[in-house]
């Protein structure tokens, strides 16, 4: 599945970024995807040390559930992308 998610959030990338940033945004991707699961395993554990791993899942969840809903309302133009006519 992390393959297919890979294939969409670099389409998005490569579709909607001017060509000026292209790059610059290209180098910023490979950190967050490099660094990010990293950082998560940090987290993810360290919570699981201190309050539980059944908790720590629960409440990763319903973070991660909550962070989409608020980048979904503060980016109402991601939800609303498409391919075909990406804006850039």
């Amino acid at each position: 599945m992390d393959a297919v998610s890979a294939v969409f959030r670099q389409t998005i990338l490569q579709a909607a970024t001017p060509d000026a940033l292209r790059g610059r945004l290209q180098g910023v991707f490979i950190v967050v995807v490099a660094g990010g699961p990293r950082v998560g395993d940090l987290v993810s554990g360290t919570s699981g040390d201190v309050f539980g791993e059944a908790a720590a899942a629960c409440a990763g969840g319903l973070v991660c559930v909550a962070a989409a809903l608020l980048l979904a309302r503060l980016q109402p133009r991601f939800v609303r992308y498409d391919a075909r006519h990406p804006e850039p």
